[in-house]
């Protein structure tokens, strides 16, 4: 049977194991109908008995409002203490014997297409750490890795510039798989579309950032940004706010 969220995924040699690791499942849904069923879904599992005993993390299931590739529409989005915590997740969802597990697959392998795999570990975060941050713009770039410590200062820069008056948090992670060229990528959460919006237009957003941007236009090669809204989130043993504090 095809295993769309659960892949197995060849795990190199040099990425770190101890990290807090995010791992991306892009999944295209084509219909209000199927989201619902695979909400419905999802909503039941994270609830069981096997999830509860064995899952050490937080999932989010995000809808995409813009950007990214075409044919993804959501996203399953699961935050875990570290890549060898995945590992012991993903052996535990391959178990053919779980019936709880097949019954979720199924109704996600007959509601949506799988689109692709992508692998964070977070390098630091920024801002106010908070759980009631539902919309994210994602700003994914290209750079080499003798740039990254002069990203690291960059940022550093910019959240001592914006700290009064950003509303939200923002984190600087490594892309490790499955992102084509992208190298890293910077994660902005805010409560709201709302709430981005009017830190997007303000002229404190401008001051603080202006600098930043010049600096980094030298650094890194941009990629298309997206947006994301969580849909659901399923806190197991760590919430957002432990998992980047």
């Amino acid at each position: 049977m095809k295993k769309i969220i659960f892949l197995a995924m060849f795990l190199a040699s040099s990425f770190s194991y101890t990290s807090p690791t995010w791992i991306e499942y892009l999944i295209k849904v084509d219909s209000q109908q199927n989201a619902a069923k695979i909400v419905a879904a999802t909503d039941k599992f994270m609830s069981s008995e096997f999830v509860k005993n064995n899952f050490k993390g937080s999932l989010h299931l995000n809808a995409h409002v813009a950007g990214g590739k075409i044919e993804e529409t959501h996203a399953y989005v699961i935050l875990q203490p570290s890549l060898a915590e995945h590992e012991i997740w993903l052996a535990k969802l391959n178990d053919p014997n779980n019936e709880e597990v097949r019954k979720f697959a199924s109704v996600i392998n007959a509601n949506s297409q799988g689109v692709g795999t992508r692998v964070n570990t977070f390098i630091q975060t920024y801002g106010t750490p908070s759980n009631k941050d539902t919309v994210w713009a994602i700003y994914p770039f290209r750079t080499k890795a003798s740039n990254v410590e002069d990203i690291i200062e960059a940022t550093e820069d910019l959240d001592e510039a914006v700290k009064d008056t950003f509303p939200g948090q923002f984190g600087l992670s490594e892309r490790t798989a499955g992102g084509g060229m992208q190298t890293h990528l910077y994660t902005v959460g805010y409560e709201s579309l709302a709430e981005m919006e009017q830190w997007e237009d303000s002229a404190s957003r401008d001051a603080g950032v202006s600098p930043f941007d010049k600096e980094m236009d030298k650094l890194v090669e941009w990629h298309e940004r997206e947006i994301v809204r969580n849909i659901r989130v399923y806190d197991s043993a760590m919430t957002l706010q432990d998992f980047v504090e």
